[in-house]
Protein backbone atom coordinates (compact mmCIF):
# COMPACT_ATOMS: atom_id res chain seq x y z
CA UNK A 1 0.00 0.00 0.00
CA UNK A 2 1.92 3.13 -1.35
CA UNK A 3 1.58 5.87 1.92
CA UNK A 4 0.76 8.87 -0.70
CA UNK A 5 -3.00 8.39 -0.31
CA UNK A 6 -2.50 6.66 3.10
CA UNK A 7 -3.32 8.18 6.57
CA UNK A 8 -1.23 6.84 9.59
CA UNK A 9 -3.06 6.28 12.78
CA UNK A 10 -1.40 6.03 15.93
CA UNK A 11 2.52 5.56 16.88
CA UNK A 12 3.31 2.30 18.49
CA UNK A 13 0.07 0.62 17.45
CA UNK A 14 -1.16 1.51 14.07
CA UNK A 15 -3.91 1.48 11.71
CA UNK A 16 -3.67 2.11 7.94
CA UNK A 17 -6.43 4.00 6.09
CA UNK A 18 -6.91 5.35 2.54
CA UNK A 19 -10.36 6.47 0.88
CA UNK A 20 -9.67 3.04 -1.38
CA UNK A 21 -9.31 0.50 0.30
CA UNK A 22 -10.47 1.46 3.90
CA UNK A 23 -8.76 0.52 7.12
CA UNK A 24 -5.76 -1.99 6.98
CA UNK A 25 -5.85 -3.45 10.58
CA UNK A 26 -2.88 -6.24 9.52
CA UNK A 27 0.14 -4.09 11.90
CA UNK A 28 2.43 -4.38 9.67
CA UNK A 29 5.95 -3.72 11.34
CA UNK A 30 5.82 -0.08 10.02
CA UNK A 31 3.68 1.97 8.23
CA UNK A 32 5.98 1.62 4.90
CA UNK A 33 6.26 -2.15 5.52
CA UNK A 34 4.67 -4.47 2.19
CA UNK A 35 1.34 -5.54 3.11
CA UNK A 36 0.77 -8.98 5.08
CA UNK A 37 -0.43 -11.33 3.66
CA UNK A 38 -2.00 -13.60 3.98
CA UNK A 39 -5.19 -11.10 4.75
CA UNK A 40 -8.63 -11.40 5.07
CA UNK A 41 -10.82 -8.65 3.44
CA UNK A 42 -14.38 -8.07 5.67
CA UNK A 43 -16.64 -5.21 4.66
CA UNK A 44 -18.35 -3.87 7.61
CA UNK A 45 -21.18 -0.91 8.28
CA UNK A 46 -18.28 1.71 8.09
CA UNK A 47 -16.54 0.71 4.74
CA UNK A 48 -14.30 -2.56 3.79
CA UNK A 49 -11.39 -3.64 6.48
CA UNK A 50 -8.38 -5.91 6.38
CA UNK A 51 -7.12 -8.14 9.01
CA UNK A 52 -4.14 -10.17 9.80
CA UNK A 53 -5.71 -14.15 10.95
CA UNK A 54 -2.54 -14.97 12.55
CA UNK A 55 -3.27 -11.82 14.76
CA UNK A 56 -7.31 -12.27 14.84
CA UNK A 57 -9.23 -14.06 17.30
CA UNK A 58 -12.91 -14.65 17.50
CA UNK A 59 -14.36 -14.17 20.52
CA UNK A 60 -17.86 -16.13 21.74
CA UNK A 61 -19.73 -14.86 24.34
CA UNK A 62 -22.40 -16.19 27.15
CA UNK A 63 -23.81 -18.96 24.60
CA UNK A 64 -24.25 -21.11 28.04
CA UNK A 65 -26.56 -23.74 29.22
CA UNK A 66 -27.70 -21.51 31.22
CA UNK A 67 -28.52 -19.39 28.88
CA UNK A 68 -29.62 -21.49 26.14
CA UNK A 69 -30.30 -24.89 26.99
CA UNK A 70 -34.16 -25.87 26.64
CA UNK A 71 -33.76 -28.22 29.84
CA UNK A 72 -33.97 -24.93 31.77
CA UNK A 73 -37.09 -23.89 30.33
CA UNK A 74 -35.18 -21.94 28.01
CA UNK A 75 -37.06 -21.28 24.33
CA UNK A 76 -36.01 -24.09 22.04
CA UNK A 77 -36.18 -20.95 19.17
CA UNK A 78 -34.83 -18.54 21.58
CA UNK A 79 -32.17 -15.88 19.88
CA UNK A 80 -29.15 -17.36 21.36
CA UNK A 81 -29.61 -20.50 19.48
CA UNK A 82 -30.38 -19.08 16.66
CA UNK A 83 -27.19 -17.30 16.84
CA UNK A 84 -25.50 -20.63 18.10
CA UNK A 85 -26.68 -21.91 14.99
CA UNK A 86 -25.07 -19.26 12.65
CA UNK A 87 -21.65 -19.80 14.83
CA UNK A 88 -22.04 -23.35 14.28
CA UNK A 89 -22.37 -23.96 10.10
CA UNK A 90 -20.86 -20.71 8.84
CA UNK A 91 -18.38 -18.70 11.56
CA UNK A 92 -16.90 -21.46 13.26
CA UNK A 93 -15.77 -23.55 10.31
CA UNK A 94 -14.58 -20.12 8.63
CA UNK A 95 -12.44 -19.24 11.30
CA UNK A 96 -11.16 -22.98 11.56
CA UNK A 97 -10.00 -22.74 7.91
CA UNK A 98 -8.31 -19.70 8.65
CA UNK A 99 -6.70 -20.86 11.59
CA UNK A 100 -8.04 -18.06 13.15
CA UNK A 101 -8.29 -19.25 17.04
CA UNK A 102 -11.79 -18.93 19.28
CA UNK A 103 -11.79 -17.64 22.38
CA UNK A 104 -15.23 -19.28 24.78
CA UNK A 105 -15.59 -16.34 27.27
CA UNK A 106 -18.37 -17.19 29.68
CA UNK A 107 -19.64 -16.86 33.25
CA UNK A 108 -17.36 -19.11 35.78
CA UNK A 109 -17.78 -18.15 39.08
CA UNK A 110 -15.36 -19.15 42.03
CA UNK A 111 -16.64 -18.61 46.05
CA UNK A 112 -14.44 -15.73 46.13
CA UNK A 113 -16.31 -13.87 42.95
CA UNK A 114 -19.54 -14.59 44.80
CA UNK A 115 -18.12 -13.10 48.04
CA UNK A 116 -17.44 -10.23 45.87
CA UNK A 117 -20.39 -9.84 44.06
CA UNK A 118 -21.56 -5.87 43.97
CA UNK A 119 -25.47 -6.34 44.78
CA UNK A 120 -26.41 -4.77 41.22
CA UNK A 121 -25.36 -7.93 39.71
CA UNK A 122 -27.27 -10.18 42.07
CA UNK A 123 -30.32 -8.10 41.43
CA UNK A 124 -29.71 -8.65 37.65
CA UNK A 125 -29.77 -12.71 38.10
CA UNK A 126 -31.97 -12.83 41.05
CA UNK A 127 -34.95 -11.30 38.58
CA UNK A 128 -34.86 -14.22 35.99
CA UNK A 129 -37.92 -15.26 35.50
CA UNK A 130 -37.20 -18.71 33.57
CA UNK A 131 -38.12 -22.04 35.50
CA UNK A 132 -36.75 -25.12 35.63
CA UNK A 133 -39.72 -27.65 35.76
CA UNK A 134 -41.91 -25.88 38.62
CA UNK A 135 -38.86 -24.86 40.40
CA UNK A 136 -37.20 -20.76 39.57
CA UNK A 137 -33.38 -20.58 38.87
CA UNK A 138 -32.10 -19.07 41.96
CA UNK A 139 -29.40 -16.74 42.91
CA UNK A 140 -25.68 -16.95 41.80
CA UNK A 141 -23.92 -20.04 43.19
CA UNK A 142 -27.60 -22.14 44.27
CA UNK A 143 -28.33 -25.49 43.22
CA UNK A 144 -30.07 -26.24 40.44
CA UNK A 145 -30.53 -29.60 41.12
CA UNK A 146 -31.57 -32.40 38.70
CA UNK A 147 -32.19 -31.84 34.99
CA UNK A 148 -34.12 -34.14 33.06
CA UNK A 149 -33.65 -34.47 29.56
CA UNK A 150 -36.15 -35.60 26.79
CA UNK A 151 -34.58 -38.48 26.62
CA UNK A 152 -35.55 -39.10 30.76
CA UNK A 153 -31.62 -38.73 31.19
CA UNK A 154 -31.22 -36.92 34.05
CA UNK A 155 -28.35 -35.21 35.45
CA UNK A 156 -27.66 -32.56 38.26
CA UNK A 157 -27.48 -29.03 36.82
CA UNK A 158 -24.97 -27.96 39.53
CA UNK A 159 -24.83 -24.37 40.70
CA UNK A 160 -25.56 -21.04 39.08
CA UNK A 161 -22.77 -20.17 36.40
CA UNK A 162 -20.39 -21.89 39.13
CA UNK A 163 -17.04 -22.96 37.30
CA UNK A 164 -17.23 -26.66 35.90
CA UNK A 165 -20.37 -27.43 36.36
CA UNK A 166 -23.45 -28.64 33.60
CA UNK A 167 -25.67 -25.44 33.89
CA UNK A 168 -21.79 -22.94 32.90
CA UNK A 169 -20.82 -25.01 30.18
CA UNK A 170 -20.65 -23.95 26.63
CA UNK A 171 -24.17 -24.50 25.17
CA UNK A 172 -23.98 -28.44 23.72
CA UNK A 173 -23.68 -28.30 19.83
CA UNK A 174 -21.04 -25.58 20.17
CA UNK A 175 -18.94 -27.50 23.21
CA UNK A 176 -18.85 -30.14 20.72
CA UNK A 177 -17.18 -27.86 18.53
CA UNK A 178 -14.39 -26.87 20.88
CA UNK A 179 -10.81 -27.54 20.17
CA UNK A 180 -7.93 -28.52 22.61
CA UNK A 181 -5.53 -24.82 21.46
CA UNK A 182 -8.97 -22.91 21.76
CA UNK A 183 -8.61 -20.22 24.77
CA UNK A 184 -11.25 -21.11 28.02
CA UNK A 185 -11.99 -17.96 29.93
CA UNK A 186 -14.19 -17.54 33.01
CA UNK A 187 -15.60 -14.13 33.87
CA UNK A 188 -17.22 -12.91 36.92
CA UNK A 189 -18.87 -9.89 35.77
CA UNK A 190 -20.89 -8.97 32.24
CA UNK A 191 -17.53 -7.37 30.90
CA UNK A 192 -14.84 -10.53 30.25
CA UNK A 193 -12.28 -7.58 30.40
CA UNK A 194 -12.62 -7.17 34.02
CA UNK A 195 -12.31 -8.47 37.14
CA UNK A 196 -8.89 -10.29 37.01
CA UNK A 197 -9.82 -12.36 33.95
CA UNK A 198 -6.87 -14.16 32.27
CA UNK A 199 -8.24 -12.78 28.84
CA UNK A 200 -5.54 -10.17 28.14
CA UNK A 201 -2.60 -12.40 29.12
CA UNK A 202 -3.79 -14.99 26.58
CA UNK A 203 -4.39 -12.94 23.59
CA UNK A 204 -0.91 -10.88 24.09
CA UNK A 205 0.75 -14.31 24.54
CA UNK A 206 -0.48 -15.37 21.02
CA UNK A 207 -0.11 -12.12 19.56
CA UNK A 208 -3.97 -11.41 18.77
CA UNK A 209 -4.46 -7.90 17.86
CA UNK A 210 -7.92 -7.73 16.74
CA UNK A 211 -11.20 -9.22 17.80
CA UNK A 212 -14.35 -10.00 16.37
CA UNK A 213 -17.07 -10.62 18.67
CA UNK A 214 -20.11 -12.73 18.90
CA UNK A 215 -22.82 -14.33 21.32
CA UNK A 216 -25.40 -12.66 23.63
CA UNK A 217 -26.79 -10.24 24.78
CA UNK A 218 -25.49 -7.73 22.44
CA UNK A 219 -26.16 -4.86 25.00
CA UNK A 220 -24.87 -6.61 28.09
CA UNK A 221 -22.03 -9.36 27.96
CA UNK A 222 -21.21 -8.32 24.68
CA UNK A 223 -21.33 -5.00 24.82
CA UNK A 224 -19.89 -4.50 28.13
CA UNK A 225 -16.73 -7.09 26.65
CA UNK A 226 -16.34 -4.80 23.65
CA UNK A 227 -16.05 -1.59 25.16
CA UNK A 228 -13.46 -2.67 27.97
CA UNK A 229 -11.56 -4.28 24.99
CA UNK A 230 -11.28 -1.43 22.92
CA UNK A 231 -10.63 0.95 25.85
CA UNK A 232 -7.79 -1.90 25.94
CA UNK A 233 -6.25 -1.08 22.81
CA UNK A 234 -7.76 -4.19 20.77
CA UNK A 235 -9.04 -3.62 17.63
CA UNK A 236 -12.64 -4.51 17.78
CA UNK A 237 -15.01 -6.02 15.40
CA UNK A 238 -18.96 -6.82 16.30
CA UNK A 239 -20.42 -9.79 14.15
CA UNK A 240 -23.69 -8.23 13.31
CA UNK A 241 -25.65 -11.55 12.26
CA UNK A 242 -23.35 -13.31 15.23
CA UNK A 243 -24.79 -11.32 17.78
CA UNK A 244 -28.30 -10.71 19.05
CA UNK A 245 -30.35 -10.08 22.48
CA UNK A 246 -33.56 -10.51 24.01
CA UNK A 247 -33.81 -6.92 24.87
CA UNK A 248 -35.93 -4.86 22.79
CA UNK A 249 -34.94 -4.11 19.28
CA UNK A 250 -33.11 -0.34 19.84
CA UNK A 251 -30.54 -2.51 22.15
CA UNK A 252 -29.44 -4.14 19.02
CA UNK A 253 -29.32 -1.69 16.84
CA UNK A 254 -27.44 0.90 19.39
CA UNK A 255 -24.66 -1.23 18.28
Amino acid sequence: MSLDDTKVLGRKTFWLYSQGKGYDLTHPPSPTSPPIFPRIPLETTSGPVAIDPSKTALVIIDLQNYFLAPELGRPSDSVGIRVADKLLHHVIPSCRMASIPIVWLGWGLTEEDIDEMPPTIIKGFAADTNFVGDKKLGLLGSSIGTVTFEDGTEIEGGRVLMRGQWNSRFWSPLEKEVRENDIHISKNRLSGFWGGTDIEAALTFRGIKTLVFAGCNVDQCVGGSIQDACAKGWDCLLLNDGTATSSPAFAHKCH
